[in-house]
């Protein structure tokens, strides 16, 4: 079938929904809850469209926005884009989303690398509608109105590899629909709701990382000592090696496309302070290899393994939650894009870590 979009004729297959067809085509349309493979549901409200030549007449009637994300594509469809009212009515929708983030930035362990915020930058989000400010309440009220979000924020870190954080969660689902073992879900009603865990309780899974990586916000995040992987690298006592896991190569490049420039990743770890790199060339090699790096490796360089720091830079998150003598760290794409933003940082003197 056909279907224009823009004014432009494309193809379209029976069953598809507008905003696969503009992926497909290269037209961008913004998403949050939107993501490859998973449920298309209308959460986030962004993708939204308008229809036209929906009346009877021959003159061009535009219906009320639609949601790109559910739409079905079907013959003769016309839909826009892009349009003075698309764009008052994202930013609305965007502005409500961001409403609970603004100022947490500095402090987010996903900053530059946040889905909402690159998001809030190009749509300019400056005027906070939805945000009272300071002399628009009263003392009480501000009390109350801090006491009644924290009453619904869910902040866990008892598990061994996720952290959770429910105040920077946008409710997009994308955890709820990704996690293999569903261990995610919506509690609470109304204005209430809140995504998290069966009556709240710790996290128990077998922590694949699927719902940390497709997060668009800092809800989800990798679980580590940050201040103490940071004084590791910087130390001039530590021996620092990095084990570099099949693809990592490419996710890490990805992640950092907008932080650093340097493509080069033995000089991006290089200049995170590891002394040597070893990349797995193959999946499950890294156990035998990874121990003899403080035995047989330690002993032919004349090393004290002490001195030894071993990270595995792998998304086999889980194995965060199986660390022994061998193995100090497990890194993650995000928390190694996270430590080359801080570097960056530190040398221009806006961090201090």
């Amino acid at each position: 079938m056909q279907i224009k979009i823009n004014n432009k004729i494309y193809k379209a297959k029976e069953g598809e929904v507008v905003l696969d067809v503009c992926k497909r085509e290269g037209i961008r349309i913004p998403t949050l809850c939107g993501f490859e493979g998973l449920p298309r549901e209308a959460v986030c409200r962004l993708c939204l469209v308008e229809i036209e030549n929906a009346g009877t007449g021959l003159k061009p009637v535009r219906t009320n926005l639609q949601p790109s994300c559910v739409l079905k594509v079907k013959e003769g469809l016309e839909i826009i884009t892009e349009s003075e009212d698309i764009n008052k009515a994202r930013r609305i929708n965007l502005e409500l989303l961001w409403a609970d983030h603004a100022g947490k930035c500095a402090t987010c362990k996903k900053n530059q690398m946040c889905e909402l915020q690159k998001l809030a930058e190009e749509y300019k989000i400056e005027n906070f509608h939805f945000i009272p400010r300071k002399g628009e309440i009263t003392g009480i009220e501000e009390l109350d109105l801090i006491r009644d979000n924290w009453s619904r924020v869910v902040v866990e870190n008892e598990n061994p590899c996720i952290s959770r954080n429910s105040e920077l969660c946008i409710e997009c689902k994308r955890c709820v629909n990704i996690c293999p073992e569903k261990k995610f879900g919506f509690n609470h009603r109304g204005s209430d709701i809140v995504v998290g865990t069966p009556y709240e309780k710790v996290l128990d899974c077998s922590f694949c990382g699927k719902c940390v990586e497709v997060c668009p916000t800092g809800a989800l995040t990798d679980k580590n000592d940050y201040k103490k992987i940071i004084e590791d690298l910087d130390s001039l006592k530590k021996f620092s090696i990095a084990f570099l896991d099949v693809e990592m190569e490419k996710k890490i490049l990805d992640k950092i496309e907008k932080i650093s420039a340097e493509k080069n990743i033995d000089k991006i770890l290089a200049n995170l302070g590891f002394e040597k790199i070893i990349r797995l060339k193959e999946e499950n090699l890294e156990d035998e290899m990874i121990k003899n790096i403080k035995t047989e490796y330690a002993k032919q360089k004349k090393i004290n393994s002490n001195d030894i720091v071993v990270f595995f830079i792998s998304s086999k998150i889980y194995k965060k939650a199986k660390k022994d003598k061998y193995l100090d760290y497990i890194l993650s794409e995000r928390e190694v894009a996270r430590l080359i933003r801080d570097k960056e940082k530190m040398r221009e003197g806006k961090i201090h870590l």
